[in-house]
């Protein structure tokens, strides 16, 4: 191709291997929009949530034939706290520090436990050798909070199943379902009730922080960035494979 007093003539593998190149950094670029629309929008129905009247959690598990809850809607849970068997939810960051997240479980009239995240503490003086027995209400309570699923890792390794059965509280690390229903004698309800950051019966909530690690803009940032490179690219190959004629 000839442009005035240039020649712009690329070899065919130079021109197939830009097409690859540009497809793939247009589609991270795509995929970091998306994501940080679906947080855009889960953080609005959460917003839109948090104002919402609470429902009654047995009532609502009665009503869905006992499957879990919808998650992003608040719940009012009423039972006996189990302040003797808490689940510490282990390697929770806030503000750099290391510590847990402490799950309390609340027994339903029907034996069902319900776990209510009550916020984060941090390690220790002895560190994980001697980890914190937060202090919990054993007696009849009525709580109100978000419901959410299990927070889920980026990879789960080894079996989610297997049962650790020493001593309170427990510490685990990203636990299935099937990992928390074998620490008790009743089942657990599949979920996680966040306890509203006004109630004075739990630790540091801050949970669109804690929760939503990397913001909306952050995945925009990073779109564009993608996006920055593609063009880049585009530009370097043309500089490259264009030349003067003589």
């Amino acid at each position: 191709m000839r442009i005035g007093r240039y020649r712009f003539a690329p070899p065919l593998w130079g021109v197939l291997v830009l097409l690859v190149s540009l497809g793939l950094l247009a589609t991270l670029g795509v995929w970091q929009v998306e994501r940080g629309e679906s947080k855009q929008e889960m953080l609005a129905q959460r917003q839109a949530a948090s104002k919402s009247d609470p429902v009654d959690f047995s009532a609502a598990l009665a009503n869905r034939d006992g499957a879990a809850p919808a998650y992003g809607h608040r719940y009012t849970v009423s039972g006996r706290m189990d302040a003797a068997q808490q689940i510490l939810f282990d390697n929770q960051v806030h503000d750099e520090r290391i510590g847990y997240r402490v799950w309390t479980p609340v027994v339903l009239s029907d034996g069902r436990r319900v776990l209510v995240d009550r916020g984060w503490v941090p390690l220790g003086p002895k560190g994980r050798a001697e980890p914190p027995n937060p202090a919990a209400p054993d007696t009849q309570v009525t709580m109100t909070g978000l419901w959410r699923d299990l927070p889920e890792p980026g990879m789960r390794l080894g079996d989610s199943a297997a049962c650790q059965v020493s001593g309170w509280p427990r510490v685990l690390n990203y636990p299935a379902v099937e990992q928390l229903d074998c620490q008790y004698t009743g089942a657990v309800v599949d979920g996680l009730l966040l306890l509203d950051p006004s109630d004075t019966r739990g630790f540091v909530r801050d949970w669109n922080r804690q929760l939503v690690r990397m913001p909306p803009v952050r995945h925009y940032g990073y779109a564009l960035q993608w996006f920055a490179m593609a063009a880049a690219v585009a530009v370097i190959f043309i500089v490259i494979n264009i030349r003067r004629i003589r």
